[in-house]
């Protein structure tokens, strides 16, 4: 083997463990911080009584208006369209609410709710760097 060859292979050497070593301790950061290891905010009801919302999901207060337990409640949070369509779906159930339909247009999904006090619609916008939810929550009069 030539010098130059002696002098090389102890940096190449070292650079294969370097590079071994940061694979491994990579693998342990990302599953240290994973999404599902940390803790979830739990769902909590806000401004409208019966209307459940995810922990992940935070109010944007300049979009919302509420007088009298009705009006526009707006959201946002990092979490997937579906599963808050499916979240709302269940969580509005249990609260008494009937499921009238659900519709998607556009990237975005509808669903629409009846109690007999009340009429809810739920619009769901997801992009690429957050999900936006639209509660409108209406009285019913007789």
């Amino acid at each position: 083997m030539s010098r130059a060859g002696r002098a090389l292979y102890p940096w190449v050497l070292g650079c294969v463990f370097v590079i071994a070593g940061c694979s491994g301790f990579s693998d342990r950061v990302s599953g240290a911080f994973s999404r599902s290891d940390r803790p979830q905010p739990a769902p909590r009801y806000l401004d409208f009584k019966g209307v459940l919302i995810p922990g992940e999901m935070q109010r944007v207060q300049a979009e919302t208006y509420i007088i009298n337990q009705s009006g526009r409640l707006v959201l946002s949070g990092k979490v997937r369209g579906e599963s808050l369509a499916d979240y709302f779906a269940a969580s509005m159930k249990a609260d008494g609410w009937a499921f009238l339909t659900r519709y998607s247009y556009q990237g975005s999904l509808k669903l629409f709710f009846r109690r007999p006090e009340a009429f809810a619609s739920i619009l769901i916008t997801e992009n690429p760097l957050e999900t936006k939810v639209e509660i409108w929550l209406v009285p019913l009069t007789r």
